[in-house]
């Protein structure tokens, strides 16, 4: 059961005729706000329950939350279709602003002020609690600040930039809040797996990052009376940066400054850098899959939850190890057209032993090969063919020029069949012969024999006359003269100029007489119509 309610009130339910909805879709990822689609028609009961910026949207299956939001400013087709677009939850955060600050704590207290300044600011559907908190630092003391004001929103994604993590929204089973928490890892596994040839629909590889570093130049908390930045030279040898030898061997000296405000000891500062270099010298390869939640289909299977950890299975790619579920989309009223998005980032000082070496590619395009001989077979026992040859000639002799088409095929009904044309000339006549012979296998015979059967054609050019025959057909008809003439073995039967017609004993003239045998109808002077008797005794 799908229900979706606006500000408290029903708008869908997938048992109500009259809330049908001619989309439902919703797009959810990590550490996303995410969006969420409604199209209805003009006559839809919630068609205007929607409140652009204010209209809080909630969207249940089986009475869990799947997307909870606020509605945008609509969109409406030629036919009055309206379509409501509403972003997530954490979009809310857009909506209070931290005036120029300074945080200096742990991350846990930084994130709870931050989340106590925007709901001072907000009204209570946008408000939330501040639940679980899993994301910690070394030191247990950051500093985040700003010289101007900014969004709650700006301030909490430097927050996740700076300590990583994922917040995720849940509710408080007791008094119904939203609650958001900061996770450093989610950690559910998910039991459905995702395989090559089963729920996997794509799979890419993207070597291009271009924040690789091989050396680093550290600076820290400024001095409250020089206002110089804190360096590592008293502890490194006179240099104030660091540098990973075997990085700059292979990609050169790439120098990059990074300031931590809260580190105020120089033994601390290096280390900061050196665990810092040792993440960013790698190169980085992200990889990314796209396949489908199969548990639309088979409620006993696992369904996929943004952040979960998937299973994949994948020979051809070489893969056979676990990815983050970062994005996923569904399909609220056609389940099976839903897909989820995994990705993961490898790092290695080159790219070359990353997601597969030459061997998995060499599987990988075996797997291809495959794939398209199986298509073309289809295609060939689509079409019933098996074999084809095309040949052409062009021969000139002292009395003729002869050009001849032949194509020669087999298929799986007819043992054998040719197609050919020939054109020849001659001096005074030029031929056009079209001609199809087939060679067919009679099953049903104790001892198998062969039948020919040749169709034949022809367009014939001689002495200014045109013929064109068949050997289907006895009749064949000639362009002599001034008249089409028709003949049936060899002897004329028939006539027409382009006026009057004759074959046999039919004669029509025009504006004459009609006359059939020795009778005619004839146009008398007075304007009527006689039939009369023209001949014979």
């Amino acid at each position: 059961m799908i229900q979706v309610h606006t500000d408290g009130v029903l708008s869908y339910d997938s048992r109500l005729e009259d809330y049908r909805l001619q989309q439902l879709e919703i797009t959810t990822g990590l550490n996303k706000g995410g969006t969420a689609q409604i199209k209805m028609t003009a006559g839809h009961p919630a068609y205007n329950s929607f409140q652009a910026f204010k209209s809080i949207v909630e969207i249940r299956r089986d009475g869990r939350m799947l997307f909870r939001g606020r509605a945008l400013p609509p969109a409406e087709d030629f036919y009055n279709n309206r379509t409501v677009t509403c972003e997530g939850e954490l979009c809310f955060l857009r909506d209070a602003v931290c005036r120029p600050y300074v945080y200096q704590a742990a991350p846990a207290t930084v994130f709870t002020e931050l989340m106590g300044t925007y709901n001072s600011q907000v009204e209570e559907p946008k408000r939330f609690k501040v639940g679980s908190i899993t994301v910690t630092d070394p030191n247990n003391f950051i500093t985040l600040e700003s010289e101007e004001a900014e969004s709650v929103q700006s301030a909490v994604s430097k927050l996740l930039e700076r300590c990583g993590g994922y917040i995720l929204f849940t509710t408080d089973p007791d008094d119904g809040a939203r609650v958001i928490n900061w996770y450093a890892e989610i950690g559910h596994r998910s039991d459905q797996v995702i395989e090559f040839g089963e729920n996997l629909l794509d799979f890419s590889r993207d070597g291009g990052g271009t924040s690789l570093s091989t050396a680093v130049l550290p600076y820290g908390a400024k001095d409250s009376e020089s206002g110089a930045r804190l360096t590592i030279e008293s502890v490194n040898a006179g240099k104030d940066y660091i540098q990973d030898d075997d990085a700059v061997a292979l990609h050169g000296f790439i120098l990059t400054p990074v300031t931590w405000d809260d580190v105020t000891e120089p033994l601390n500062l290096m280390r900061k850098a050196q665990e810092w270099l040792a993440q960013n010298k790698h190169v980085v390869t992200s990889l990314k899959l796209t396949a489908l939640d199969l548990s639309y289909r088979d409620k006993s299977i696992d369904s996929y939850e943004v952040g979960d950890k998937i299973p994949v299975l994948s020979r051809p790619h070489r893969l056979n190890e676990d990815f983050l579920l970062t994005e996923r989309t569904e399909n609220l009223l056609d389940p099976k057209a839903g897909s989820i998005t995994l990705g993961k980032e490898k790092k290695s000082l080159t790219s070359a032993d990353v997601a597969g070496d030459a061997k998995g590619l060499s599987e990988l395009q075996r797997v291809t090969r495959q794939v398209t001989a199986d298509y073309k077979a289809n295609i060939a026992a689509v079409e019933q063919a098996t074999s084809a040859t095309l040949l052409s000639l062009i021969q000139q002799t002292s009395d003729a020029i002869l050009l001849m088409v032949e194509e020669t095929y087999a298929t799986n009904e007819e043992l054998e069949a040719r197609v050919s044309t020939t054109m020849t000339q001659l001096s005074d006549q030029i031929l056009f012969e079209f001609s199809s012979l087939k060679a067919i296998v009679d099953e049903g015979d104790a001892e198998t024999r062969t039948n020919f059967e040749e169709l034949y054609g022809y367009i014939s050019f001689e002495g200014g006359d045109i013929t064109l025959g068949s050997s289907e057909n006895g009749v064949t008809l000639t362009l002599e003269n001034d008249l089409i003439i028709f003949k049936k073995a060899g002897q004329q039967f028939g006539w027409w100029d382009g006026v009057d017609f004759h074959t046999g004993n039919i004669v029509v003239e025009v504006n004459e007489r009609a006359q059939f045998g020795n009778f005619a109808f004839v146009p008398m002077s007075n304007g009527s119509l006689s039939f009369l008797k023209v001949g014979g005794e």
